[in-house]
C-alpha cells in the first residue's frame, strides 16, 4: 500500500468539496463554507485560505477518509480498472441473477414491533487491532446472524484498518440469499459500510452486491452528500447516513437522509456517550420528523425516517433503552464478532419487546441459576499490555492485586495504567455502576439478592471491568484505592467476612472469596457440610461468590495454582447460588471445569503466566478460548 504524508491527506480532503464541480461561483468562500462548516477543523473563513485551520490535526477518521480518496485516485489509474459504466452494468447482472435490491427504510420498518439489528461483520479496527481470526469466512458468520434474526448484515470492506473487502461483502450477500432461499424467509439487507467519497464507490457496492450503503457526514461536504444520496436511490438503494453532533444532523435532513444513523462514538476523539442517540431522537422531535419504530396503536401517522443507533451497544437494556426513544434498528459489531456463538448473543439483546418483559419478569423474580459459564475472570494484571490482551480476547474482569505478599501487587500508578488501557478499550471514561434495582436488598434473601447481582454483573462486564484484590486490609485503605485508582469492583479475599463486602464499606460492589480447603497436591474432598454451611453463611452484602483453593495448614488462602473439589461448586449451583471458581486453572484443564461444573465464573492467574505478573498472551488467548467454546457446548444439552 502506497504511503502518503499529512499534506497529501489535507489536499485530498480539501478536494472532496470540488468534486464534479464545474461552476466557478460555486467555489466562492461563501458556498466553501456552507458546503463545509460541518467538518471538523475546517477554516472557516471571510476571504479564500487554507481548507483546514492552521493548526488543525487530522483525526483518524481524517486519515482513513483522506486515504481512501488516494487509494481511488490510484486505484483508477490501474490498466483495466473498472469504469463507473463498467460497475453499473456488472450491477444490472449481479441483480438480474441474484436477486434485486431491498430498501433499507422498508427493511427496518418490517421489523417493527421489534427491533432491527444490524449485524457486523468486522475483521478488525483501528483502535481494537485484530477482531477475527484470518481464516474467519464473512459468509459462514453472516448466516449465522441471519438465523439469529438480524436484518441487516453490514461488512466492512476498507482494508487497511479494518481488514476488510468487498470479496467479503458478496460472500456475505450471496450465502445469506442461498440460506433464505432453502428456508423460505426474506434474505437480509447487505450494506457496505466504508469510508464512501464518491458515486464510483456506490457503483462498485452495487457491483458487489449491497443493498445500501454508509455515508458518515462528518467526512463529505454537503453538495457532495446530497449528490451521493441522490445517485445511491437511483440505483435503488436507500443509503444510511450517519451522525454524530447536532450540525451533522442539520446537514443530514437538508439533504434529505431518510434513514439517520446516529454513531454514540466520536470518531475524532473515539469517545463513547450513548446519549447521543438520546439527544437525536428527541431533536428529530422538535422538528416534527415521525420516525418512532415502537409506537402505541393509536399512532397510525406514516413513519417518514428510521433512526438507528450505530455503536456502543451489547446488551438487551442498551436496546430497550433505544426502542423507548423510538430508534428502529441497533448495529452491532464487535461484541458479536467476539462471542463463542453469535447466535445465543443476538437473541441475548432481546430484539422483541416481549422478550424483553420476560427477560425482566425473570431477572425480578431471582429464580435459580441453573448453570453455565458467563465470567471470565484474568487475575493478577501487572500492566496495560497484558490487560489489553485479556479484553481482547474476550475476559470480563481484569483483576489487579493489593494485597503486599503477592507477588502481582501492584502500585497505584500500575493500577491506574491497567485501569486506563481497559477503560480505553471499553471506550469510556468512568467506573461502570451497577443498576440500583440490582443492589436493592430489602425483602429478599442472600440467595435471591446474589442471583439478580450476578444477571446484572453479566450485562455490565460485556465491557471489560477491573477488579482491585484485597486481603485483610482495611477498609479506609480500599476505598482509597477505589477512588485512586478508579476501581469498578473489589474482591475480598481474607478473613474479613461476608458484611465486610458491602457496598459502603468497600465503595465499590464486592465480590467475597471463599476458600475451599485441600491438600498440597490437590487431593481430597472438601468438608461433607461445605456446601451447607457456605449456603447458610451468605448474606445480601457481595455481588458474587468466589471459591478458591485454601491449602490445608497454610495461613491465607489463594494464589495456590492448586484445584479444589469441584463437587462444592456443582452442589452449590444445583442449589440456584452462581460462583466462580479459582484455583489452579489453565488451558488444559478449563474446558473440563466449564463442561462437567458450569460454572457462572471462571478465574485465572498463574495458570496463564510466562513469569509471576507477566502473563504469557498465547496462553491467556487458550483459556479464554477454551472457556468460551467449552460453554457453548456445554449449553447445548440444556
Amino acid at each position: 500500500m502506497t504511503s502518503f504524508n499529512e499534506p497529501q491527506f489535507m489536499e485530498a480532503l480539501a478536494s472532496l468539496a470540488l468534486i464534479n464541480d464545474h461552476h466557478e461561483e460555486s467555489h466562492s468562500v461563501t458556498a466553501i463554507n456552507d458546503d463545509c462548516s460541518h467538518i471538523y477543523g475546517f477554516n472557516k473563513s471571510s476571504k479564500p485560505g487554507p481548507f483546514f485551520k492552521s493548526n488543525h490535526e487530522l483525526s483518524m477518521l481524517q486519515k482513513i477518509t483522506a486515504h481512501r480518496v488516494l487509494d481511488y485516485l490510484e486505484q483508477r489509474t490501474i490498466p483495466g480498472a473498472p469504469n463507473e459504466a463498467t460497475l453499473l452494468q456488472k450491477a444490472s447482472e449481479f441483480h438480474q441473477q441474484h436477486g434485486d435490491i431491498i430498501n433499507l427504510l422498508t427493511q427496518i420498518q418490517s421489523q417493527s414491533p421489534a427491533m432491527a439489528l444490524a449485524a457486523e461483520f468486522k475483521r478488525a479496527s483501528p483502535s481494537k487491532g485484530d477482531i477475527a481470526p484470518p481464516h474467519l469466512r464473512a459468509g459462514e458468520q453472516a448466516t449465522l446472524y441471519a438465523e439469529a434474526g438480524a436484518a441487516v448484515i453490514s461488512v466492512l470492506t476498507e482494508g487497511h484498518w479494518f481488514k476488510g473487502s468487498l470479496e467479503d461483502l458478496t460472500e456475505a450477500r450471496l450465502e445469506t440469499a442461498a440460506w433464505a432461499a432453502k428456508c423460505g424467509k426474506k434474505r437480509p439487507v447487505i450494506l457496505r459500510k466504508d469510508f464512501c467519497i464518491s458515486n464510483y464507490m456506490i457503483a462498485e457496492a452495487a457491483a458487489a452486491g449491497a443493498d445500501t450503503i454508509l455515508l458518515i457526514v462528518a467526512i463529505t461536504p454537503k453538495k457532495l452528500l446530497r449528490e451521493m444520496i441522490e445517485y445511491a436511490r437511483s440505483l435503488g438503494m436507500e443509503p444510511l447516513v450517519e451522525v454524530h453532533a447536532a450540525v451533522e444532523l442539520d446537514v443530514a435532513l437538508e439533504v434529505g437522509a431518510r434513514v439517520i444513523g446516529v454513531n454514540n462514538r466520536n470518531l475524532h476523539t473515539f469517545q463513547m456517550d450513548l446519549a447521543t442517540t438520546d439527544k437525536t431522537a428527541e431533536e428529530l422531535v422538535k422538528r416534527g420528523c415521525v420516525f418512532a419504530h415502537y409506537r402505541s396503536a393509536h399512532d397510525d401517522r406514516p413513519q417518514q425516517y428510521a433512526l438507528c443507533a450505530l455503536s456502543g451497544m451489547s446488551s438487551a437494556h442498551d436496546v430497550e433503552r433505544y426502542r423507548q426513544k423510538g430508534v428502529g434498528m441497533c448495529l452491532i459489531g464487535e461484541s458479536l464478532m467476539r462471542a463463542a456463538d453469535p447466535k445465543a448473543a443476538i437473541q441475548s439483546l432481546c430484539l422483541d419487546p416481549a422478550d424483553y418483559e420476560k427477560y425482566i419478569a425473570e431477572a425480578n423474580s431471582a429464580s435459580a441459576y441453573t448453570g453455565g459459564n458467563k465470567i471470565v475472570k484474568v487475575c493478577g494484571i501487572t500492566n496495560p499490555e497484558d490487560a489489553l490482551v485479556a479484553c481482547q480476547n474476550g475476559a470480563n474482569l481484569i483483576g489487579v492485586i493489593f494485597a503486599p505478599k503477592s507477588k502481582r501487587c501492584v502500585t497505584v500508578e500500575k493500577a491506574r495504567g491497567v485501569v486506563d488501557a481497559v477503560r480505553k478499550f471499553g471506550e469510556r471514561s468512568a467506573s461502570l455502576s451497577f443498576p440500583e434495582a440490582a443492589m436493592e436488598s430489602e425483602g429478599v434473601s442472600p440467595l435471591q439478592s446474589l442471583i439478580r447481582k450476578a444477571r446484572a454483573l453479566e450485562d455490565m462486564a460485556r465491557r471489560p471491568m477491573v477488579v482491585g484484590v484485597f486481603q485483610n486490609q482495611s477498609h479506609d485503605f480500599i476505598q482509597e484505592m477505589v477512588k485512586e485508582c478508579g476501581l469498578d469492583l473489589v474482591q475480598l479475599h481474607g478473613k474479613e467476612g461476608m458484611e465486610a463486602a458491602n457496598v459502603s464499606k468497600c465503595g465499590a460492589p464486592a465480590i467475597r472469596v471463599v476458600d475451599i480447603e485441600t491438600h498440597p497436591d490437590g487431593t481430597g474432598a472438601a468438608a461433607p457440610d461445605a456446601v451447607e454451611k457456605l449456603l447458610s453463611e451468605i448474606t445480601t452484602d457481595p455481588v458474587a461468590i468466589l471459591l478458591d483453593t485454601s491449602i490445608k495448614g497454610s495461613a491465607e488462602g489463594g494464589g495456590t495454582g492448586v484445584t479444589f473439589d469441584w463437587s462444592v461448586a456443582e452442589k452449590l449451583q444445583s442449589n440456584g447460588l452462581p460462583v466462580i471458581i479459582a484455583g489452579g486453572l489453565t488451558p488444559s484443564n478449563v474446558k473440563e471445569a466449564v463442561t462437567n461444573v458450569r460454572p457462572w465464573g471462571i478465574d485465572v492467574s498463574s495458570g496463564v503466566e510466562a513469569s509471576p505478573g507477566k502473563k504469557d498472551h498465547g496462553a491467556v488467548e487458550k483459556f479464554v478460548k477454551g472457556a468460551r467454546d467449552a460453554a457453548v457446548e456445554a449449553n447445548k444439552g440444556f
